[in-house]
C-alpha cells in the first residue's frame, strides 16, 4: 500500500515538473511572439515574468535584449545581450543571422550612447572642482602674504 502511494506521489511530482516546463516554454514562445508582433508593452511584462522565474535563462535575457533594442534602450540591450552570452556563448536557440544583426546594432549604437557623455560631465565637474580649489588656495595664500591692515 505504501509503495503504491509513493509511486502515485512520484508520478504526480513528475507530471507537475513536466507541466511546469511546458508552461515556461510557452511563456518564452509567448514573449517571442509578442515581440515579433510589435506588442512591446505586453512583451515587456511577459519577459519580466520569465526572467523572474528563470533568471539563468540565456534565451530570456536574449529576448530582453531584443525588446530593449526595439525600445531604443541600447546600453541596457547591450547588458542583456552580454548576460545571455555569458549563460550560453553560442546563443544556439536563436537564428544566427538575427543574433548577429542584434549584436551589430548594439555595437553601432554603443558609440552613440548618451550615457557615455556622463564621463565627460564628470570630468568637467572634476576640472571645475580643481579650478575652484586652486582659486581658494591662491586667495588664502595671497591674504597671508599681505600685512594686516591697521
Amino acid at each position: 500500500m505504501q509503495t503504491l502511494r509513493s509511486k502515485h506521489l512520484i508520478a504526480f511530482f513528475v507530471a507537475f515538473l513536466l507541466a511546469l516546463g511546458v508552461a515556461r516554454a510557452a511563456t518564452l514562445e509567448q514573449a517571442s511572439a509578442l515581440l515579433e508582433a510589435g506588442h512591446l508593452t505586453q512583451a515587456d511584462h511577459v519577459i519580466a515574468q520569465v526572467l523572474a522565474d528563470q533568471p539563468h535563462s540565456a534565451q530570456a535575457h536574449y529576448l530582453d535584449a531584443r525588446l530593449l533594442a526595439a525600445e531604443g534602450k541600447w546600453p541596457l540591450a547591450e547588458q542583456e545581450l552580454e548576460r545571455a552570452r555569458r549563460l550560453d556563448p553560442t546563443l544556439r536557440f536563436g537564428p544566427q543571422d538575427q543574433v548577429q544583426a542584434l549584436a551589430n546594432e548594439v555595437l553601432k549604437h554603443q558609440w552613440k550612447n548618451p550615457s557615455g557623455l556622463a564621463g565627460y560631465g564628470q570630468a568637467a565637474l572634476a576640472g571645475l572642482f580643481v579650478l575652484i580649489s586652486g582659486y581658494l588656495v591662491f586667495g588664502v595664500m595671497r591674504n597671508r602674504r599681505q600685512p594686516p591692515k591697521a
